[in-house]
Parts: C-alpha cells; structure tokens; sequence
C-alpha cells in the first residue's frame, strides 16, 4: 500500500510503501532495534509481517509491525516499532507508526471476523509501569486508542476511520 511520511528536515511529504516482508527481511535486536520481528513472526500463528519503507530508499527499513489474527478472526497487532533513526528528537521521518497502525486498522476490517470486525486490539507491555502509562497515554492521544483491561488497548469504528483518513488517504 502506497503511504506518505513526513521528512523531519524538510517537512516535505515523501512516497512510502507498505508492504509484506520475509522473515528474511525483518528487523533484529542485532540491528538496534527493540524486537527481533524475525523470530516473533515464526512464533506465531496466522501472522503477517510488514515493513515501511520509503521509495528514495527502498532498502532501508523505517517501521515494522506484526499483525496476527487470532483464532484467524480477531485482528491483533502483535508488535509494531519504527526504525532506531526514525525516534526522538534526530528521527529522519514522522508519521511512520502512524502509517503503521492505521494499515493494521484497516488490516482488522478487512480481516475481522463477526464482532471482531473494525476493532484492533493490542498489549502495551513495558518493563517500568510509568513506561507502560506513558505509552499508554501516547497511544490514546496520537492514535485514538482506548484502554481495555490492564495493558490491552483497542481502537474501533470512527476513532480507526479517523486514523485511516489521516495516515492513508492521500
């Protein structure tokens, strides 16, 4: 799926792609990233990689994410990172995650099953808990999600369309 970022420096929108990736392809603790996508994809059942990348650099990753459906009708995002260049202050480009969640958004509607339908779940698991609220409260305010239980977070109907809108509809 075609997607837009935005690059820090400029402000300019630049030509991204979302596409599956090959347990090959995915990123690694090796590489400075937080998970080793690789091998969680071969843990888990009915799961998808997904990269991001840009189409000036196409071989450079900028965001990753694992999305699974349980029980193969309830949409999951399982993990979803963006690239160590990609974080804080120095990050190259923005609205990477957000591209990310939106295409695993749009991943539950299309893929939900029954009642599991347009509703995208996911676990916040943080070894500080004040990391676990702060992302929390991230995910609530940038990406619409609500809380539901300890550390799951769902974001449905309107508040994902929202997200849609924003991330993919260009």
């Amino acid at each position: 799926m075609k997607v837009r970022v935005i690059k820090t420096a400029t402000a300019e929108e630049v030509d991204a792609l979302i596409k599956k990736g090959k347990v090959s392809e995915l990123p690694s603790i090796q590489q400075n990233w937080r998970f080793n996508f690789d091998k969680e994809l071969k843990k888990l059942k009915n799961a998808t990689g997904y990269l991001l990348v840009t189409e000036e650099t196409p071989d450079v990753i900028e965001g990753c994410m694992i999305f699974q459906l349980i029980d193969k009708k309830e949409p999951y995002m399982a993990f979803v990172e963006v690239a160590p260049h990609n974080k804080k202050d120095a990050k190259i480009y923005d609205h990477v995650a957000g591209c990310l969640i939106a295409f695993a958004y749009q991943l539950s509607v299309t893929e939900g099953v029954g009642d599991y339908n347009s509703m995208l779940q996911f676990d916040v698991m943080e070894e500080k808990k004040e990391d676990e609220v702060k992302l929390m409260a991230l995910y609530s305010t940038k990406y619409n999600a609500k809380r539901w239980g300890d550390t799951t977070m769902v974001i449905m109907d309107e508040d994902g369309e929202a997200l849609v809108k924003k991330y993919l509809s260009k």
